[in-house]
């Protein structure tokens, strides 16, 4: 088991959640992009492969389930929440993402503090008949870019900081985002070095 706390990677097959369940019986081409877990209740976020049709919007209005559109492309939808739902919100794991699979397959990916979380967690599932797999532990790696230091090196790059011929200077960069020229050199130093770090472990 990896060092505390780290990330699980896990599969709930014949998901129980209703968003999906009408997804699937609807004929409905949509993923559900986001999740938010409430006491009672659960949001999701849709994300349609192209723009939402009224006449879906209309059909998951009629299921008893608060809809709202987002995008044309997206709806937020409301329900009352799964027996997953249920045993996420009330145990000790944060959600870091959620990929459908396939139909009723989903793929989730949490933060877990300790080993005994993951235990409860595990057992409050199977507790409600729910079939999961771990498919992978790993610890949490303070290598992995912030979003701040991910922001700055897409636009350095962007903008050809790293160019043979220097598109933008230090200083012009640092303008850019509103901080000093010492500051983006200290991030940008803090960031290559987790960059190259990551790279040369890949390579051996």
């Amino acid at each position: 088991m990896p060092k505390l706390p780290f990330r699980v990677t896990m599969l709930i097959e014949d998901h129980p959640c209703e968003v999906m369940k009408l997804i699937t019986v609807m004929g409905l081409k949509a993923s559900v992009e986001n999740v938010k877990l409430r006491e009672s209740v659960t949001d999701h976020v849709l994300l349609f492969e192209s723009k939402v049709k009224n006449e879906d919007a209309f059909k998951l209005k009629s299921s008893n389930v608060k809809v709202l559109r987002l995008t044309d492309s997206k709806i937020w939808v409301r329900t009352n929440g799964c027996a997953v739902c249920r045993v996420l919100y009330t145990s000790d794991v944060v959600i870091e993402k959620i990929k459908v699979v396939k139909e009723k397959t989903l793929l989730y990916t949490l933060l877990v503090p300790n080993t005994q979380s993951l235990k409860d967690f595990l057992s409050k599932l199977t507790n409600q008949g729910i079939k999961v797999t771990v498919i992978n532990t790993d610890e949490i790696s303070s290598n992995e870019l912030t979003e701040r230091q991910m922001e700055i090196l897409k636009l350095a790059y962007k903008l050809g900081y790293f160019d043979d011929e220097r598109g933008i200077t230090l200083t012009e960069l640092a303008n850019k985002l509103n901080i000093s020229p010492p500051t983006l050199e200290e991030i940008l130093r803090k960031a290559l070095r987790k960059v190259v770090k990551y790279y040369l472990d890949k390579v051996g």
